[in-house]
Formats: C-alpha cells, sequence, structure tokens
C-alpha cells in the first residue's frame, strides 16, 4: 500500500464513495450518536409518546420533514444531545436553570430540560435558507441587514409587518406540548431579553441560517450578554452548495476556529465537540 501512489489512492476512495451502500454506512457511523444507547437510561416514556395534535396539527405535519414530525425520533435525538454537550442540566439534584433555545424547532431539547425541572423558553422565527424564485438567502446576509427582504419564507408562510406575530412552520408541535415561545429574527440584535435573564442559551445547528460567518462573533456576543452560566453552539457541517459562495467557506472556517478559541464577553470555550464526524460543537461557560 505504501508505494501506491497517492492520487490513485484518491481516485479508489471517490469511486468506493460513490456505492449508495457505502455511503449509507458512513452516514450511520456519522449520525450514530444521536441515536445509540449512551447510558443504558431509556427515553422517558411520557417524552415518546405521540405529539397531542388536532387535525389542523396532523395536516400540517406533513408539511415538514418527515423525521421531525415524530416526537419518538426527536425525543431519542435530543436526550442523547442533552446527555453529551449538556449533562449538567440532567444530574440528579441539579439546580434549576432558566434554559433558552435559539431556533427551538420541535422543542425536544426544551422538553428533555423541562422533564429534569428547568424553566424553558424557545425562539423560533421564519425560515430564509433556500433561494428558490431568486430570493435572498439569510446564509449570506449581513447581520440586521435592513435591504434583506422576503414576502414569504420557505414554507409558504408571509413574512409578518411585526416579528413576534410571526408565523412559523413548527408551531402546531411546541404548542401542543406547552413550550413557551419568544418569536423573532435571530439575525437582527438585540434580542428581547434583559442582560444576564437566562442561566444556559443553546443554539443547535442554527446559527449558519442566521447570517453570514463574518457576523456569528456578534451572535455569540449577543448569547454572552442575555446568559449567566453556559452556552452551547453546535454548528451545521458545512453545506457543499455553500463552497460556491465566494469567501463563504474561508469565513465559516475563521468563524469556526473563532469558537474554538473563544474568550471573550465574560466566557470562555471549555469543549470542543466532535459532531457526525466533524469538530462543530462549543461549550461556553461564564468565566
Amino acid at each position: 500500500m505504501a508505494d501506491v501512489p497517492y492520487d490513485i489512492l484518491q481516485d479508489d476512495s471517490r469511486r468506493v464513495l460513490k456505492h449508495r451502500r457505502v455511503r449509507r454506512a458512513l452516514k450511520r457511523e456519522e449520525i450514530r450518536g444521536d441515536w445509540d444507547d449512551l447510558f443504558r437510561e431509556p427515553v422517558p416514556a411520557e417524552l415518546e409518546t405521540p405529539y397531542p395534535l388536532d387535525e389542523a396539527g396532523l395536516a400540517r405535519n406533513a408539511t415538514i420533514q418527515k423525521k421531525y414530525a415524530n416526537r419518538k425520533d426527536n425525543m431519542m435525538r435530543a436526550f442523547n444531545r442533552v446527555q453529551r454537550y449538556m449533562p449538567e442540566l440532567m444530574r440528579p439534584g441539579c439546580e434549576p436553570q432558566v434554559v433558552f433555545e435559539l431556533s427551538t424547532a420541535h422543542g425536544a431539547i426544551l422538553e428533555v430540560a423541562r422533564h429534569y425541572g428547568h424553566k424553558v423558553v424557545g425562539n423560533d422565527f421564519a425560515n430564509f435558507v433556500l433561494t428558490k424564485e431568486g430570493q435572498s438567502s439569510a446564509i449570506t446576509r449581513k447581520l440586521g441587514d435592513t435591504d434583506f427582504e422576503r414576502h414569504t419564507d420557505d414554507f409558504g408562510f408571509e413574512i409578518a409587518e411585526i416579528p413576534a406575530e410571526q408565523e412559523w412552520a413548527y408551531r402546531h408541535i411546541t404548542e401542543s406540548v406547552n413550550i413557551p415561545m419568544k418569536v423573532f429574527d435571530a439575525g437582527a440584535l438585540p434580542y428581547p431579553f434583559e442582560d444576564k435573564s437566562v442561566d444556559v442559551t443553546i443554539c443547535l445547528q442554527a446559527i449558519e441560517h442566521y447570517c453570514h460567518p463574518d457576523d456569528w462573533a456578534d451572535v455569540v456576543a449577543e448569547m454572552c450578554r442575555i446568559s449567566r452560566r453556559s452556552i452551547f453552539i453546535l454548528l451545521n457541517p458545512m453545506h457543499h452548495k455553500y463552497h460556491e459562495v465566494e469567501g463563504y467557506e474561508e469565513a465559516y472556517h475563521k468563524a469556526r476556529l473563532g469558537l474554538r478559541n473563544y474568550c471573550a464577553n465574560g466566557f470562555e470555550n471549555v469543549a470542543t465537540h466532535m459532531h457526525w464526524g466533524k469538530a462543530q460543537g462549543f461549550k461556553l461557560v461564564a468565566r
């Protein structure tokens, strides 16, 4: 093997990756942390019952990604993510905290936190990721860009003039399980919270939906402003489409390195986590 030229090895790797079964096996390995039985502790049974949806809610469930319409699956992922990234929220006898999550979606993370005695509040807003029909994407917008304008979001919801009145894709689910919500655009500062008004801020695979990576440091600073104890940020792996956006890849990796080295606004990064095969998770704690 040592005598085989590197470029031939690379070509062989590309050919192998074209096989569907190989790709599926690699994907399963990447995401197994979301599904494995990590500590032989089952998801609480009361969190695995179907969402208590009415007829309209069931119809609306058909408009979201199928994997996010199933409460049992959502809970397994959320339960494992809290175990890996925020175990202090599950510790027996832990002090109740105020846990805030940006871009809550179906709210499973907050359901887990609430089960362990914490006060929770979520956030959501319109989705501005897709660029069909020439619409602008929030992926590349400047933070607080007043020229960024969309008439409908990725799900077809009309954009409300008053952010707090905005319709969002997962409202039927969060309302069915009574998650208190604050509806606002996380790509515009400041957030509607007083200084140090929450203990823990969580942002899972969402910050890239708010603005260009050049401005992520300002978003993190805002999380620091409202948080007393800790912040957990999990990035999505960079989508292959964004390699085509000039300067995006460089900015993405610069922002990721900035999170690894974070020490500002009274917080410092104390742990970097692997997720889906990449270093994408960052735990910031108050100094």
